[in-house]
């Protein structure tokens, strides 16, 4: 299979009624997130989604459109660009990324602690929510709604997440998963901005660097490192502000598989998807996988796709252990780290049991950036 011959895969669907009544969906977790999975499943019937996407999608663009020098006011350098607006400070494929905008906050908590020493020395996880209520007053209270519908939406996932791993390692703690994200002080949410095609340059010739993915035009390989993600429909605007189709074919969300396949995986509209991070993974020795994914961009000039992203994760401290009955060189099996596409570092590169979330973190970005 050439690199960009491309297969179309439907991810496994759950619906919302059965998670709110607990009936047992392992199967369904299973074909998503096990060994043999895409790392992502949606969430179907969630009341109140539809409107909620629709309110906060749009303020995305309106954002990223205001003069730099009132961006500028929301950039908070301290945090490492974690919180308020971040443009052109992360890379792709080894160049500084122009293409998108993201405006970052806690959804979940304003000021997770009032320890001023603990912000400081973990400023990218607790740091307060920095919001532009000067200039675009109506974000703050979108960012939160969306924001805390995909959380609460999340840990009834976890919950079928725990039940699952449970099943096969007696000695995985009950609820790892859900009880990780009820304590988290430190969820954060992106909301995201790709500038349509004609503005997306990188800071760099990108046919100078050998290490450019014309593929990944919009968002570089990677895998989640928190524990759960969850993330809408993306959204696409013209030049006018209005809401479109999407008329590249192309442009989307994909997914590397345990063959090394190139997998398009579409999420609808009114649906909800969660893909299993490298910390879950962890977490359940191996039984939960994460898949790498990216995003590719339109080809159609004037067209812009607003997304939103929810990264559910442990609090800093938290310990990046196996379950006892597992070896920890499991966490990530032999074919999927084998077939992991270029750029995208190995787990065992970036972990050992011995780190806290914290240290997790900081060797993942940096092997990334």
């Amino acid at each position: 299979m050439s690199q960009f011959e491309v297969i179309y895969g439907d991810a496994v669907v759950l619906e919302y009624s059965k998670l709110v009544a607990g009936e047992d969906l392992t199967e369904e977790i299973a074909k998503a997130y096990g060994a043999d999975g895409l790392g992502i499943l949606t969430v179907s019937g969630i009341p109140g989604l539809t409107e909620a996407r629709e309110a906060l999608l749009p303020l995305a663009r309106r954002f990223a459109l205001l003069p730099e020098d009132v961006k500028s006011k929301y950039v908070h350098e301290a945090s490492c660009y974690s919180f308020g607006w971040s443009h052109g400070k992360e890379k792709l494929d080894g160049n500084f990324d122009l293409s998108k905008g993201s405006y970052y906050a806690n959804p979940q908590y304003d000021r997770p602690v009032d320890d001023d020493e603990l912000i400081n020395k973990f400023s990218s996880f607790i740091h307060p929510n920095i919001w532009p209520n000067d200039d675009l007053p109506e974000l703050e209270q979108a960012f939160k709604d969306l924001g805390r519908l995909i959380v609460a939406v999340g840990k009834l996932v976890a919950i079928q997440c725990d039940s699952y791993v449970k099943k096969l390692c007696p000695s995985y703690p009950d609820n790892r998963l859900k009880n990780t994200l009820d304590g988290s002080l430190c969820c954060k949410a992106r909301l995201l901005h790709y500038f349509d095609c004609s503005q997306s340059v990188s800071s760099h010739d990108n046919s100078s660097n050998d290490n450019h993915d014309p593929f990944s035009s919009w968002c570089g390989w990677h895998n989640d490192h928190g524990s759960l993600t969850g993330l809408v429909s993306a959204m696409f605007i013209d030049s006018d502000g209005n809401i479109v189709q999407n008329t590249d074919p192309s442009a989307g969300l994909y997914c590397r598989n345990r063959k090394s396949q190139l997998v398009k995986v579409s999420i609808p509209s009114d649906h909800l998807a969660f893909q299993i991070g490298e910390t879950a993974q962890v977490h359940s020795g191996g039984i939960l996988q994460a898949t790498p994914h990216a995003v590719r961009g339109s080809n159609v000039p004037g067209i812009s796709r607003e997304t939103f992203a929810v990264f559910m994760e442990p609090n800093w401290y938290e310990k990046m252990t196996c379950p006892e009955e597992i070896d920890p060189s499991q966490a990530q099996s032999q074919s999927a780290a084998e077939n992991l596409p270029r750029g995208v570092p190995p787990l065992k590169s970036r972990w050992n049991p011995s780190q806290d979330f914290g240290e997790f973190t900081t060797a993942t970005l940096s092997s990334y950036y």
